[in-house]
């Protein structure tokens, strides 16, 4: 899974680049939100798809709530139409969100052939050395609390043990790993783009989020972490320990059950993710709505951008793929 990070940071390096000029009027060490929602497994659909929404804090959260849940009030399975207030949102001229979604097809099974069982059990003792590492070399701060290593070794080691069973959900852990790996990508596109102080990353309610008491979360952060330690022109301390800034990351615990508080700010990759689910490869979709999403929100858009993944069995592929208009 490492490997798979520089070619999601080399595909996404353009859009790094847009993010910056497009959130360049926010000073550094601000907060800034990440919403995802996934479209995963469903045999309806031509691809599986992770969507996250950049919001920045351009008002209080409670005040963007209340205008999304006005002009979105439902979840994408429950309107004909697309919401304009929606469209107008993803699309405001004035920088207030930034949305990038991962999508695989299906026929590529969430790259099955490359992330093997044998391969995410193998990563286990590798992964808890290097935060072990982290660990012994980070010293208490406000982004950093040593006592979360040892929590999320102990996350690391139960994974990894429910891989090793008779019958593991392989399934179920390539989508950790992929949620995992694009939440990363994310956390450094915004860093690298805003010089942010702190992310949040909201998710919706998902098996996914849920199993083994979160990893995913663990995940992501050290996928993160390993990414900023592997910068060029990092320095070090007296020690000789790299000296590695990162911005304070949070994660939402999302009840398990009732309505989620934040259920408005995730209708937004949820309407991203159920339309890239539905789009063939000729960019057609099934039903009116998705046309309205695809042609108003992705198309020609530099802000609204699209991550291919496939798998042939042998390699995989990725690429920024931009939905162009005809001329």
């Amino acid at each position: 899974m490492i490997d798979l990070l520089p070619l999601l940071e080399n595909a996404t390096k353009k859009m790094r680049e847009s993010m910056t000029q497009w959130f360049a009027g926010y000073p550094p060490g601000m907060p800034w939100t990440i919403v995802s929602d996934y479209c995963i497994g469903d045999k309806e659909k031509n691809n599986d798809v992770f969507s996250f929404v950049v919001i920045a804090n351009h008002d209080k959260t409670e005040n963007i709530i209340k205008y999304i849940s006005a002009a979105v009030p439902r979840d994408l399975k429950k309107v004909q139409s697309a919401p304009l207030g929606l469209i107008q949102y993803l699309t405001c001229p004035q920088p207030i969100t930034f949305s990038v979604s991962f999508v695989i097809d299906q026929e590529s099974s969430l790259l099955r052939d490359y992330l093997r069982v044998e391969d995410m059990v193998d990563f286990i003792p590798d992964s808890s050395e290097t935060i072990e590492i982290f660990r012994n070399n980070s010293h208490a701060s406000s982004s950093v609390d040593p006592k979360y290593f040892d929590e999320a070794l102990q996350r690391l080691r139960v994974f990894g043990k429910d891989l090793t069973r008779k019958q593991p959900n392989a399934r179920l852990s390539r989508q950790i790993h992929l949620a995992a790996a694009f939440a990363a990508i994310m956390f450094s596109l915004v860093t690298e783009s805003t010089g942010a102080g702190y992310i949040r990353w909201i998710s919706d309610r998902d098996k996914l989020i849920e199993h083994n008491d979160t990893v995913v979360y663990d995940l992501a952060y050290f996928y993160f972490a390993l990414m900023a330690s592997n910068r060029p022109g990092l320095t070090r301390d007296a020690e000789g320990h790299i000296r590695v800034e990162i911005p304070k990351i949070m994660f939402e615990l999302p009840d398990k059950t009732g309505k989620n508080r934040f259920d408005a700010l995730i209708r937004l990759p949820d309407y991203l993710a159920g339309t890239l689910a539905d789009m063939a490869p000729d960019l057609s979709c099934s039903r009116e709505k998705f046309c309205e999403i695809v042609d108003s929100v992705f198309v020609d858009s530099t802000t609204n951008c699209v991550v291919q993944l496939s798998s042939n069995g042998e390699r995989i592929t990725i690429r920024n793929a931009s939905l162009r208009t005809e001329q």
